[in-house]
């Protein structure tokens, strides 16, 4: 009669065997990618919003990773921010870690995130009231999870940035932001979308009685039309809608500020030229900015302002499937306030 150890290590051999055909059949593949950035933005003009300075720096994110099944994979790897002109001073290194499933739109429409993963997986970019240039430039990557669910004619993303762990020294904060839009036909040019975000700014471990809890909830419900091939420009985009705040700095109690106003976007380009033009007018709406600054809000600092205007003219000096040459002339004008920087920007993405 066979002994219960010798019935153990067949049982474990067939086992062994079937994990092994499973693995052959999977092929595991090695993945990689290179994300090179440089950028030199000049800064001037009047600093009540935002201070005269020069950016200069470059930007190397490698990873490599395995990709599991078709559409799903882990990887790894480091974003290196880089300033020009101080040897290494100043340099700054942040993880890269994280699963990605990704789903295509004409057979499964959803995609997820989770670890610390490259913004680039959004579908696309934030508007200034909710990211700025500033952050853009120094943080590459979310850290938390991200839902995306794509079609032919719309998208939402859903994604959680955890900005802080709670600590002695640090205040915890997170925020939750969903974008989204929808074209109800294909051969109508309007469409619809909007813009959410809570934002959380907690306590630190063992915090003094003077600090509090701050609430914060941006809503930016818009309507919109794509007028591609029905003017000169190659491309047109008109769109627009209320934005509205609604915040509370719990060391007031449960006094609540909501400043609402109108936000108006116009983006056109025509062959490698491009002009973006953002234009907002209504209540301040970032109320508690001069306390608590970048710790709690996100998006550029004009936003304080009843009024602000932003110009971009643009030019794509070279592009192609891997890089773009971008210089551009960016105009800022808040309240009485005019800011004015010149950029020119390099990214390259392999593969």
């Amino acid at each position: 009669m066979a002994t219960f150890a010798s019935v153990m290590k067949y049982r474990i051999t067939i086992l062994l065997a079937v994990a092994l055909h499973a693995f052959n059949a999977q092929a595991l593949k090695p993945t990689w990618a290179v994300d090179f950035g440089a950028v030199f933005d000049n800064r001037e003009g009047d600093q009540s919003y935002s201070s005269s300075k020069t950016y200069l720096f470059t930007s190397l994110a490698p990873e490599v990773g395995l990709k599991f099944t078709p559409t799903d994979r882990i990887a790894g790897g480091v974003v290196w921010k880089q300033p020009i002109g101080c040897e290494w001073e100043g340099h700054r290194l942040s993880p890269t870690l994280y699963f990605r499933h990704d789903g295509a739109p004409a057979d499964n429409p959803w995609s997820f995130s989770m670890g610390m993963f490259p913004r680039r997986q959004l579908t696309e970019e934030m508007p200034g009231f909710l990211w700025s240039d500033s952050l853009s430039y120094m943080q590459n990557n979310i850290r938390g999870l991200l839902v995306q669910y794509r079609r032919e004619r719309g998208f939402a993303d859903l994604y959680l940035d955890w900005r802080g762990m709670q600590t002695k020294e640090q205040r915890e904060a997170f925020n939750i932001v969903f974008h989204g839009r929808w074209h109800p036909r294909h051969d109508n040019p309007f469409f619809i979308g909007g813009h959410a975000m809570m934002n959380h700014l907690a306590r630190r471990k063992d915090a003094p009685e003077n600090e509090y809890v701050v609430d914060n909830f941006i809503v930016n419900p818009y309507a919109g039309v794509n007028l591609q091939g029905r003017t000169p420009l190659d491309s047109l985009i008109v769109r627009g809608g209320p934005l509205l705040t609604i915040e509370r700095d719990r060391a007031n109690g449960n006094v609540w500020h909501a400043p609402v106003g109108a936000w108006i976007e116009a983006v056109g380009e025509w062959r490698w030229l491009g002009l973006k033009n953002s234009f907002y007018f209504g209540g301040r709406q970032f109320p508690n900015y001069d306390s608590f600054g970048g710790l709690l809000y996100q998006g550029e600092p004009f936003y304080k302002a009843k009024f602000y205007d932003r110009l971009d003219v643009y030019a794509h000096l070279y592009r192609n499937r891997f890089m773009d040459i971008q210089a551009s002339l960016n105009f800022n004008f808040a309240g009485k306030a005019m800011n004015f920087s010149q950029r020119v920007m390099l990214r390259v993405y392999l593969p």
